[in-house]
């Protein structure tokens, strides 16, 4: 008997073909490979050395079991076809996609997905193949191919898809981008939903939805109409699920801009410690995956916060300094001294914060990381902070001493004032004699006065 093989490749669904459906090897498709497992069945009483179970083949159909993973029904004008051996399941090549199954020739074979692709949102259509079939290929004659090649894909829930998180002091924004990938031919998305459940140290605080063509054209999007997000809870609550749900008018929007784009941007509020790791679960067409998740996750730190202390005059030690106020900037990593005066590049991630009776100012939540703190408002009577102060924050509770100085506790602050020893009375009466003298001399004169007159 005459052999043959079948080379079944498991790719992504494209945006468009990848090349003819014809049998012949396809290269430089560019789609990315997947690993999944197929099986091949020969379908019983199809000897193709006879010419008229050729002309039988236009009646055959093939149907997905209940469990898409099941071997498949074949029928032959709606009646069900026995099938025969199976070549047993074999999984493709992850730097390929590609597995090949040693078959023998003049033969029909029904071949379907086992095991699908991670993350796929369905089974690839079973699908019939002979074995020639008809056309060039590699081996056999110039009008039969004895090694078909198919290509079978899938598309992926979440596929191209990214996230980021960046955190500025306690505000933490998430950007995740979904690519609007083309379904199986015929099928249209009846349903995408993103849900994104954030950590129990982030409070929901708002988002916005925006959407893009192919040719990155912004698709005007109606909240309530097209789509549906979830609101902004008390940010007491924390651990919020952010929940985005297009709607009939968004899905068709979908539809008609395959190879676009969807873009989610979350905001919300650190109120704990925790780290921007995050990732979103995608749902479309009844299916659920996982999507996209933040790489390289930033750390923030909750009890950040500001020791004011006073060193008094004439006191032995430094006490606590109430009625300070501060502003906290954003620093370049790794910064150990301060501008003279604030950075207009740099984010103010918190204004005016006050020192209470205790000298603390109220804890933040930060990310971790340099800033400098700056004083805006000095208590009376005492010096401020010259310039800016290096604060790094790099697990809880970090904290930043800022000592200021009363006026009159350092030489010079103030005018000096008068003598109160022995040298100042000396001094006090020896300018009542020289009066007393004065007095006596005017007296004299004005005595001689009145006898020259006389």
């Amino acid at each position: 008997m005459t052999s043959g093989s079948l080379s079944v490749y498991k790719l992504e669904q494209p945006d468009g073909n990848i090349g003819p459906n014809d049998g012949s090897p396809i290269t430089g498709h560019g789609a990315l490979p997947l690993v999944a497992g197929f099986n091949v069945c020969e379908i019983s009483g199809f000897d193709l050395a006879d010419s008229a179970n050729w002309l039988r083949l236009k009646d055959l159909s093939v149907t997905l079991a209940t469990d898409p993973t099941d071997t498949p029904e074949v029928t032959e004008n709606g009646s069900a076809l026995t099938l025969g051996t199976c070549a047993g399941e074999q999984m493709t090549d992850a730097s390929t996609g590609g597995t090949t199954f040693a078959l023998d020739a003049d033969r029909a074979y029904v071949v379907w997905e086992s095991t699908l692709a991670e993350n796929a949102l369905a089974p690839a259509q079973p699908t019939i193949v002979t074995v020639p079939f008809p056309g060039n290929g590699a081996a056999g004659s110039a009008d039969w191919n004895y090694e078909p090649h198919i290509y079978p894909k899938n598309t992926l829930l979440g596929s191209g898809a990214t996230k980021d998180g960046e955190i500025v002091g306690d505000k933490v924004s998430f950007d995740i981008t979904m690519p609007i990938k083309a379904l199986a031919p015929g099928e249209t998305y009846s349903e995408y939903t993103l849900t994104d459940a954030l950590s129990s140290g982030l409070a929901y605080t708002g988002g916005t939805v925006q959407l893009f063509s192919k040719t990155n054209a912004e698709v005007s999007l109606v909240a309530g109409t097209d789509y549906t997000l979830t609101s902004p809870q008390s940010p007491a609550t924390g651990g919020n699920t952010v929940v985005l749900s297009f709607q009939a008018a968004g899905l068709a929007k979908l539809d008609s801009n395959i190879g676009g784009k969807l873009l989610l941007n979350v905001q919300a509020d650190a109120i704990a410690s925790g780290d921007t790791s995050n990732s979103v679960d995608v749902t479309v067409n009844g299916k659920t995956g996982k999507g996209p998740e933040v790489i390289d996750p930033e750390k923030f730190w909750a009890g950040a916060h500001l020791l004011k202390q006073a060193r008094n005059k004439g006191a032995a030690a430094e006490v606590a300094l109430a009625g300070a106020e501060f502003s906290i900037l954003t620093a370049p990593a790794g910064t150990t001294t301060c501008p003279t005066v604030q950075d207009p590049a740099e984010n103010v991630v918190f204004a005016g914060q006050t020192s209470r009776a205790d000298g603390t100012t109220p804890n933040m939540v930060l990310a971790e990381g340099d800033y400098c703190v700056y004083e805006t408002k000095v208590p009376a009577g005492y010096k401020g902070l010259e310039g800016g102060m290096a604060f790094k924050v790099s697990g809880a509770d970090a904290e930043l001493v800022v000592l200021n100085t009363q006026i009159g506790a350092d030489e010079g602050d103030l005018p000096n004032l008068p003598l109160t020893g022995a040298a100042g009375s000396v001094l006090m009466f020896a300018g009542g004699a020289a009066l007393l003298v004065l007095g006596a001399t005017l007296v004299i004169v004005r005595a001689r006065k009145g006898k020259i007159s006389a």
